[in-house]
């Protein structure tokens, strides 16, 4: 999930092994923060290029290309890829074509771009083993990957997903497990782009192991967090106010 062009949102909805996932464009029609004011644009549309499909990063200028995703083809548990499929898209936010390019870092369970970073010239965070990684906004994907953080903060969750950034930070989300307490949590770390902590962990119930966290992105002072829930309920996304 992230954020693009005009506050709108592209969600991916991954089947694991049981399908190719989909990629979804959402737009808001200006009402209260609720489901009813979100609407889909247009049909979703299958992608076998974004593999397990686990996290989005948005650039609005990719390589001098114009707006694009990027997404991580897997997860870094059950379903782990060195690559990374580019989505271009049009001026209104629309899908267009795509490409595949492999990271020399190897699998990625999270990926994000601030294009106000490192004043201004842009920045990637990606996430890999526990580990914080950071790329130059401007340059190709295939090298330039620096490691500023080996020790990424962690509780003992089942699987880390998706994370975010923003001119000063970044935020990492750690997913739902069956010890801690009994009845599951999920996490959100805060970041400086060394890697630095900023403040405490956010905690977001998992009811019963149900609601777990997929991604997390935002748009102004809002924090959207993409919940799977598990056992056949409906998916969802919640809304948090920093």
């Amino acid at each position: 999930m992230v954020a693009g062009p005009g506050g709108q949102l592209y969600i991916i909805f991954s089947k694991g092994s049981a399908g190719d996932p989909v990629l979804s464009r959402w737009v808001r029609d200006g009402s209260a923060w609720d489901g009813a004011s979100w609407t889909c644009a247009g049909a979703p549309i299958s992608m076998p290029e974004l593999g397990h499909g686990n996290d989005l990063a948005y650039h609005p200028n990719y390589l001098g290309s114009g707006p694009a995703l990027i997404a991580t083809q897997g997860s870094q548990s059950a379903f782990p890829s060195d690559d990374v499929t580019i989505v271009h898209l049009s001026a209104n936010g629309s899908v267009g074509a795509r490409e595949v390019v492999r990271l020399p870092v190897g699998n990625i369970s999270g990926l994000c771009y601030s294009a106000t970073a490192a004043g201004g010239a842009g920045k990637y965070a990606a996430r890999r083993l526990g580990s914080l990684w950071t790329h130059p906004g401007a340059g190709s994907l295939t090298s330039g990957w620096t490691l500023v953080k080996s020790t990424l903060t962690s509780h003992d969750n089942r699987s880390d997903q998706g994370i975010d950034c923003s001119e000063n930070y970044v935020w990492n989300t750690k997913s739902i497990n069956d010890s801690t307490p009994d009845t599951g949590w999920n996490w959100v770390y805060q970041y400086n782009w060394s890697g630095g902590d900023v403040e405490s962990d956010i905690g977001i119930p998992a009811n019963n192991l149900t609601d777990e966290v997929e991604d997390i992105t935002h748009i102004g002072s809002e924090f959207f967090i993409a919940i799977n829930r598990n056992g056949g309920s409906a998916d969802s996304v919640k809304v948090l106010t920093e």
